[in-house]
C-alpha cells in the first residue's frame, strides 16, 4: 500500500499569481530605494531610476489583463470602492510615468554621462520634487486597496510550501 500523496498541481494561474506577487514586491522596494536620493546620492539615484523602468514596464505587463479590461469595468462598476480603484490605479501609473519624464529631464549626471547635455529648468525640478512627494501617499492608498489580495496571496502560498 502505497500512502505517498502527490500534491495538487499548480495551474499556470497560480504561477502567474506568484509572479505577479514577486515582481510587485520588487517593485515595492526598488521604488522604495530610488525614492530616497537623500540616502542614495543623485548620481546612484538618477541611474537607479533607470533601472526601474524594468520592473516598472514588468508590472504593467503582468497586469495587462486588468489593464486593457478596466475601462469596461468602470462602466459596469457597482460601487464607490471599485471607481475609486481604478481611478487611484491610473493616476498612479500617469503620475509614476510623470515622474520618470521629468526625473529624466532634470539629470544632472545620467544624461551627460551619456554625452546628452540638458539644460535643467527650475519648473521641470519642482514638478519632478513635487509630484515624487505625491506618489508616495498614492502609492499607500494603492497598498491599502490590494491590501486583501496580498493577505489573500501570502496565506496562500505559505499553505503550499508547507
Amino acid at each position: 500500500m502505497n500512502n505517498n500523496t502527490t500534491a495538487p498541481k499548480q495551474t499556470w494561474k497560480d504561477n502567474l499569481q506568484k509572479t505577479r506577487f514577486v515582481m510587485d514586491t520588487i517593485l515595492l522596494v526598488s521604488f522604495l530605494i530610488v525614492l530616497a536620493p537623500q540616502s542614495t546620492g543623485i548620481v546612484l539615484h538618477e541611474w537607479l531610476s533607470l533601472v526601474f523602468v524594468v520592473p516598472f514596464v514588468i508590472h504593467i505587463l503582468l497586469h495587462w489583463q486588468w489593464f486593457i479590461s478596466s475601462f469596461k469595468q468602470l462602466k459596469r462598476a457597482k460601487t464607490i470602492r471599485e471607481r475609486y480603484n481604478f481611478l487611484l490605479n491610473y493616476t498612479l501609473y500617469l503620475l509614476m510615468i510623470f515622474v520618470l519624464v521629468s526625473g529624466f529631464l532634470v539629470s544632472v549626471a545620467l544624461f551627460p554621462t551619456l554625452g546628452i547635455p540638458l539644460k535643467i529648468q527650475d519648473f521641470w525640478s519642482k514638478m519632478h520634487h513635487d509630484s515624487a512627494t505625491l506618489i508616495m501617499p498614492i502609492l499607500g492608498l494603492h497598498l491599502a486597496l490590494h491590501f486583501r489580495w496580498i493577505k489573500t496571496l501570502i496565506t496562500q502560498m505559505k499553505k503550499k510550501a508547507a
